[in-house]
């Protein structure tokens, strides 16, 4: 038994309020949950950003660096250019001062001239096999020896290029740093001399133009270079990031940790967090690090979250508004509604009066609802023409089977009565009209093309004893179309109308070119004759009747009947992409063009 608890003073919950307030549901709901799921993917997705551009500032950085050094290392083959230089390096004996001081000119000479057309070297040294050493004018001749023996021997002897670390030349006065790049020069090295060297000296704030320059349009993001656990490198001074304890912090754990990738680390007092990403360049082996605080993954969420909760709020404000201004404007189109549907419902079909400016859904669910009650009539209308149509198509049907078998019987009797009489022509006319009576009480739609041209030789042979002399006509059909099918009596109708409306008013002797064709999936038909042609106007007329979908109403026309009835079997029984057209010039001649579909027994090709 259920128990009703009345509450007294608490009206029902109209139909209004209850759309209102699942209006105002349907769009909270959906807003909250967006509100999750857009604050952990935006939270994740602007992480992946930041570390995406940094992984593509190392990318960056690493592929400058790597064409930096590779285009100065091509200097190093600066001999093979010039014979002479060539000739004095690959010395292999003890030299006298005077030659020495010869070839160290020529060579210094040619040295000079390569430090001037490249701004980024300091200076070029070679360890010839005989033990000197040539260098240009700027090279300190007491580093080759030193540098060469911190290099790693066994790159070196691959054939590899050997970069050194940063380092403060011997020379004094000069405390910049410098790095070298060697190549063991191992075409020289043949003659069992001294091992062969060539130095080329670069300013390390070369290469300092190419990690800080990238990273001088964000001053959160900055660079480190990190060499056998020591940072070597950093864009900002110390006193605006990090101190050198933070810097040995940060070193160590990329040391120990992967070459390449990111990861996050916490430095400092306050331990604020940032994001590091770090990859080795090939040549150095230099371990390049971007980092930028992970703070700037905070505002950016923090900053795209207030911006979408605002929105939000507005939105649903808005929404509140909007449901309570268009819950009253529903109520009362569907109390109209609902009067005319229980009206249907008593059979009477009357439609809804509608307001003009009422152009929202519910305006056009009543427009739909009036159009839907307009089909309702006129589909009882067309049901009863249809009816109509049907019986008399029945007994159309009915006496078009009758008149054949009766016609078809007189004409047998007209042909054995001409024979007894010997009167050959009347006998050939009656035996041809009465094999197309009896090929028209065929059962069947279809025919093979076949018998359709005996059924058009037929009448063409009437028309030749009635017009004795006067036409011509050719047959133009490949005999492989034989055994494809046709609908019945579909040509004859054609050939009928280009006799008497084409040949007869002409006069004189004509000509009438019947053509079967295949074009693809398409039979094409067409029947010529240079008879008087149709006029202009005419032809727009019967065009546009083959341009018009079939109805039935047009076959109750009197005019181009046997063209109106062509075009309807066309298009109820092949459908509306096949067609019929006609094509004419007045004294000229007329063409009627018919294609169909290829069939060939019982199947479509």
């Amino acid at each position: 038994m259920k128990i009703k608890f009345p509450v007294k003073g608490v009206k029902p919950v109209t139909f209004q309020n209850k759309l209102m307030l699942s209006y105002i549901m349907i769009i909270m709901v959906p807003v909250l949950s967006a509100l999750l799921i857009y604050g952990v993917n935006l939270y994740n997705q602007t992480k992946e950003y930041y570390e995406d551009l940094l992984q593509q500032l190392n990318n960056k950085t690493n592929v400058n660096m790597n064409d930096f050094i590779s285009n100065l290392s091509l200097n190093s083959f600066f001999y093979l250019t010039d014979p002479t230089l060539k000739n004095i390096i690959t010395k292999n004996y003890s030299l006298e001062s005077k030659e020495y001081v010869e070839n160290l000119a020529y060579v210094q000479r040619s040295l000079n001239q390569l430090i001037l057309m490249n701004r980024n070297m300091d200076a070029i040294s070679v360890l010839a096999p005989n033990g000197r050493i040539y260098s240009s004018y700027n090279a300190f001749e007491p580093d080759m020896h030193p540098v060469v023996e911190t290099m790693d021997k066994q790159g070196l002897a691959n054939g590899d290029l050997v970069v050194s670390s940063p380092y403060e030349g011997s020379k004094q006065g000069n405390k910049a740093k410098t790095i070298s790049i060697v190549r063991y020069l191992t075409d020289l090295n043949l003659g069992g001399g001294s091992d062969s060297y060539v130095k080329i000296d670069i300013p390390f704030s070369a290469l300092e133009n190419i990690l800080g320059g990238i990273t001088n349009s964000n001053s959160e993001l900055g660079t480190l270079v990190i060499l056998d656990g020591e940072v070597i490198y950093h864009s900002s001074e110390p006193s605006e990031s990090y101190d050198s304890v933070q810097m040995q912090e940060v070193a160590a754990a990329f040391e120990e940790g992967a070459v390449s990738g990111t990861k996050s680390l916490k430095l400092g007092t306050e331990q604020q967090s940032y994001m590091f990403s770090v990859v080795e360049n090939d040549y150095t082996k230099w371990k390049v690090v971007h980092y930028l605080p992970a703070r700037l993954i905070d505002q950016t969420f923090l900053t795209n979250t207030r911006n979408y909760i605002a929105v939000s709020l507005i939105s649903l404000i808005a929404a509140g508004i909007l449901a309570l201004f268009f819950s009253k404007r529903f109520i009362n189109p569907i109390n109209k509604l609902n009067i005319a549907m229980k009206l249907v419902d008593s059979g009477f079909l009357e439609q809804v009066p509608t307001n003009k400016t009422q152009t929202d859904e519910l305006g056009r669910l009543v427009m739909s609802y009036n159009n839907m009650i307009h089909r309702l009539k006129e589909s009882r209308e067309l049901e009863i023409v249809s009816g109509q149509l049907q019986k008399r198509a029945e007994m159309n049907m009915l006496q078009a089977q009758i008149n054949p078998h009766f016609l078809y019987n007189t004409l047998n009797v007209i042909h054995s009565v001409a024979e007894l009489n010997r009167v050959g022509d009347i006998s050939i006319m009656a035996r041809s009209l009465s094999a197309m009576y009896r090929y028209n009480i065929k059962t069947g739609d279809e025919m093979e093309i076949q018998h359709e041209i005996e059924q058009i030789n037929n009448y063409v042979t009437i028309q030749q004893i009635r017009f004795f002399g006067k036409f011509q006509v050719i047959y133009d059909i490949e005999e492989e179309l034989y055994p494809y099918k046709i609908l019945k009596f579909l040509v004859q109708p054609i050939v009928e109308n280009a006799f008497y409306h084409g040949l007869e008013p002409k006069g004189g002797k004509g000509i009438l070119s019947i053509s079967i064709r295949k074009s693809g999936h398409l039979i094409v038909i067409r029947v010529q004759d240079d008879g008087v042609g149709i006029a202009e106007d005419k032809l727009t007329i019967i065009n546009n009747i083959f341009d018009k979908p079939f109805e039935a109403a047009s076959l109750d026309e009197k005019d181009n009947f046997g063209l109106r009835n062509v075009h309807a079997r066309i298009k109820n029984f092949y459908g509306k992409d096949y067609w019929i057209k006609a094509y004419s010039k007045p004294h000229e001649g007329t063409c009627i063009e018919i294609a169909i579909p290829v069939v060939k027994g019982d199947e479509y090709e």
